[in-house]
């Protein structure tokens, strides 16, 4: 009899798990369609009933952040960063909010958390670099790029922005360089910039079209 018993305890554990997972996936589901308003009371519940469950916080926290609501993302990622402090992920969505509310030392502070948590990854790199970019901090924010870069040459959005950081330090070919390198990958902000600063024609950097 304490054997069935058992067996029922782990039965109904499982089915709650997969319901639980069900609902997850149905709310992963709306955020893909762009429907974060909607997935949010599900994710509310199920951290409801599972606080300690890291995903469906952070899943939430994406959704509000979609929907501009930065401050309730903020504490989501917090308790998330409280939870496993060597997250680097958690600490970049900290510093993504504290940028999206204009408190820059601590977004700058989260930023290099992230990098120091993971050096690999290229978009800490560049959101650091961009952060110091509208400081016009431009030395530190050409570093940064520099090593966006050598994680990921082809991150055009890392070139055109270097191409920014170079030309107000007064390396104007570099800058020329970048930009028409970031258009040759079909960045369009770098025309403007071509056309405005550099002798180089807008043509050879235009993306090529390869035959099929």
């Amino acid at each position: 009899m304490r054997g069935l018993f058992l067996s029922l305890i782990l039965i109904t554990s499982t089915a709650i798990a997969q319901t639980d997972e069900e609902i997850n996936n149905n709310a992963v589901n709306l955020m893909d369609e762009g429907r974060y308003k909607e997935a949010i009371p599900f994710f509310s519940k199920l951290i409801q009933g599972n606080p300690e469950n890291t995903l469906y916080r952070y899943n939430r926290a994406i959704a509000l952040s979609n929907l501009g609501r930065v401050k309730e993302a903020l504490a989501d990622y917090t308790i998330l960063y409280a939870t496993i402090p060597d997250e680097s992920e958690y600490a970049f969505q900290i510093g993504n909010s504290y940028e999206a509310l204009d408190s820059i030392p601590q977004a700058d502070f989260f930023f290099s958390e992230a990098i120091r948590l993971d050096n690999t990854n290229y978009l800490y790199f560049f959101k650091r670099g961009t952060l110091y970019l509208k400081q016009f901090e431009w030395t530190k924010a050409r570093q940064d790029f520099d090593a966006s870069l050598a994680l990921n040459p082809y991150h055009d959005n890392s070139l055109h922005n270097r191409g920014i950081a170079l030309y107000k330090l007064g390396f104007k070919e570099l800058a020329c360089t970048d930009w028409c390198q970031a258009i040759a990958l079909g960045n369009t902000h770098s025309i403007s910039h071509l056309e405005k600063n550099c002798k180089k024609r807008l043509e050879p950097c235009q993306p090529k079209n390869e035959d099929n």
